[in-house]
């Protein structure tokens, strides 16, 4: 594990990025991390470890420390390219393709595999007080909704959706370029800001978002849907910026071919 200990400034990022301190990266023997999901007791980080819409079974789910040593590299193996989950009581759930994985957090062990046949390439999960989920699909541009095990189309013309996040009753989504917020109530989905570079993660924070491109972008959107551009990392082809988890004041940024994952420190 490299202990690392440095202030963010970055040419060209305004000043609420130097705010931003990077606290540790671990170790860079993860397989391709693609989603963390940030608890009290743990990391859990899906590893794609292959081609990312590849049915290989060389996927998997990693459990790292707070700390940023790698628990266990193999706490789950024999996925295919899992990325997005979200826990419900004692069950993680993880979009693995067309499959939504139930794993049972006491033991590692997959209890369930739900095979949405209709879709093209599950991504980011996300999960409401309810129990019910919310999954998207890149490949078909749509959001699913499941609940109970049955699965049912609740967007379309969703294109390359990506990050999906339930907050305060409303569920916010990466798609068509765009940051965008769905009211179930209502049905209307609201831009809240433009993303000409994708999007991917998203997580809630205060009274604003977290919000990034695979590519190698970290913002920040706040209330009024201002976007800030706070890290940059697309000049390299080994650095990307995938789907964020968040804990308390950390931001936790998995790298992808970097093969590591980064906690940011939010002042």
């Amino acid at each position: 594990m490299k202990k690392i200990l440095l202030l963010l400034a970055m040419s060209g990022t305004a000043a609420y990025s130097q705010n931003i301190q990077l606290q540790w990266s671990t170790d860079s023997t993860l397989l391709t991390p693609e989603s963390v999901l940030a608890t009290s007791k743990v990391l859990y980080v899906s590893q794609v470890d292959g081609a990312g819409w590849d049915a290989d079974g060389k996927g998997g789910i990693a459990l790292v420390d707070h700390q940023g040593k790698i628990l266990n590299r193999d706490w789950v193996t024999g996925l295919h390219a899992p990325k997005g989950m979200a826990i419900i009581r004692n069950i993680l759930y993880v979009a693995d393709l067309k499959d939504l994985v139930s794993i049972e957090l006491s033991t590692g062990k997959v209890l369930k595999r739900l095979n949405i046949e209709e879709a093209k390439g599950l991504n980011d999960v996300s999960a409401d007080p309810s129990g019910t989920l919310y999954i998207s699909d890149t490949a078909g541009g749509k959001i699913w909704k499941v609940k109970n095990d049955k699965a049912e189309v609740l967007l379309e013309n969703m294109k390359d959706a990506n990050g999906v996040k339930w907050h305060k009753n409303v569920l916010y989504i990466t798609a068509n370029n765009a940051f965008l917020a769905y009211n179930p109530s209502t049905k209307d989905v609201k831009k809240i800001c433009e993303l000409e570079k994708g999007g991917d993660g998203i997580e809630p924070y205060k009274d604003g978002f977290f919000v990034t491109s695979w590519l190698g972008y970290l913002y920040h959107v706040d209330k009024n849907g201002k976007r800030v551009t706070l890290r940059e990392t697309h000049q390299t082809n080994k650095f990307k910026t995938a789907d964020i988890g968040l804990l308390k004041d950390i931001l936790y940024i998995p790298t992808f071919f970097g093969n590591t994952v980064e906690a940011w420190k939010i002042k």
